[in-house]
């Protein structure tokens, strides 16, 4: 018996480290980034950040993972997450900030390799924690997608781990961060991956769309899962992994909501209105529900990221 506890005991400690050693290294990956990219998207990170240690068990405080001093220097550059994060939601995951701030201040050559080497910097473990792995809470995507048509768009899967957040942030992305068209396909599924009845918004991408899938780490091209086939009529290989991932979770949801919002010529099913905003009051009670769960008092906003215009000089 007690080995049994004593090897939870060491479980428990290993996943707290990882979420506070990875959260502290991807904020300073990010900070590196500041003189390339805009820093909206580390405010946007942070908030997101702050959001998830606030509804882990046991809690992370942002002074838990910046400590006192890193914390009073990024409460002054970036006031809105420390004032946020306990009241309004985020609106993505924090590897999807990243994205975005290596898409911008990087070409298009470059991009891949630059996310490959921020996930292997992340995920290498860190040697000053005892027999730690740093696999628990990565806050990197373990995929990201191009999708294609007069431009190239990059989505990243949900870099948050456990049940109770991924349907959070599926949810918020549904409801206030995708396009229609991808968040009435995601929410055509309920969270336990059954098909509502009576409500159909899946779509069939038109062939001028290309959609590829990536595995961050590798580089390696990627088979869509059998849900975004479900979702959005992706052609799936033979020999392609049979995993059907939560529907909303991976990277082609959010690359195809950049392609849909940036090119409207492409058409996408419209569903009727009464019956969406009947699923969309499903899908935020359910959202409810889980922030209830995770004790969260939402003031049912969401967080916008502050476009910072202060000289740092």
């Amino acid at each position: 018996m007690d080995t049994r506890l004593r090897e939870r005991a060491e479980e428990f400690l290993k996943t707290e480290d990882s979420f506070r050693t990875n959260a502290f290294k991807i904020i300073c990956v990010m900070v590196k980034l500041l003189h390339k990219g805009p820093k909206q998207f580390v405010d946007e990170m942070l908030q997101s950040i702050f959001f998830l240690g606030r509804i882990n068990n046991p809690q992370y405080t942002p002074n838990d993972i910046l400590g006192d001093d890193y914390e009073i220097m990024m409460n002054e550059k970036f006031p809105g997450p420390f004032e946020s994060y306990e009241r309004k939601l985020p609106k993505r995951t924090p590897f999807s900030c990243v994205l975005d701030m290596v898409a911008s201040s990087f070409g298009p050559d470059e991009i891949q390799q630059k996310l490959s080497e921020i996930a292997t910097e992340i995920g290498n473990q860190d040697r000053s924690l005892r027999n730690t792995s740093s696999k628990e809470h990565k806050f990197t995507s373990s995929t990201i997608c191009i999708s294609e048509s007069e431009e190239c768009y990059y989505g990243a899967s949900m870099s948050c781990k456990g049940k109770i957040p991924g349907q959070i942030m599926i949810a918020v992305s549904c409801l206030h961060t995708w396009h229609y068209g991808v968040s009435n396909a995601v929410m055509t599924y309920k969270p336990d991956r059954n098909k509502r009845n009576n409500f159909d918004g899946t779509m069939q991408l038109p062939q001028c769309v290309k959609c590829q899938a990536f595995n961050v780490m590798s580089g390696e091209e990627m088979s869509p899962c059998k849900s975004c086939v479900d979702l959005f009529g992706l052609k799936t290989s033979a020999q392609s992994d049979k995993k059907r991932w939560a529907h909303g979770h991976c990277a082609e949801a959010e690359s195809l909501s950049k392609l849909l919002y940036e090119e409207e010529e492409i058409e996408v099913a419209r569903v009727e209105d009464e019956m969406r905003e009947q699923v969309m009051a499903e899908v935020t009670a359910h959202l409810e529900a889980n922030l209830r769960l995770s004790n969260f008092d939402w003031d049912s906003s969401y967080y916008t990221p502050q476009v910072i215009v202060r000289d740092d000089g």
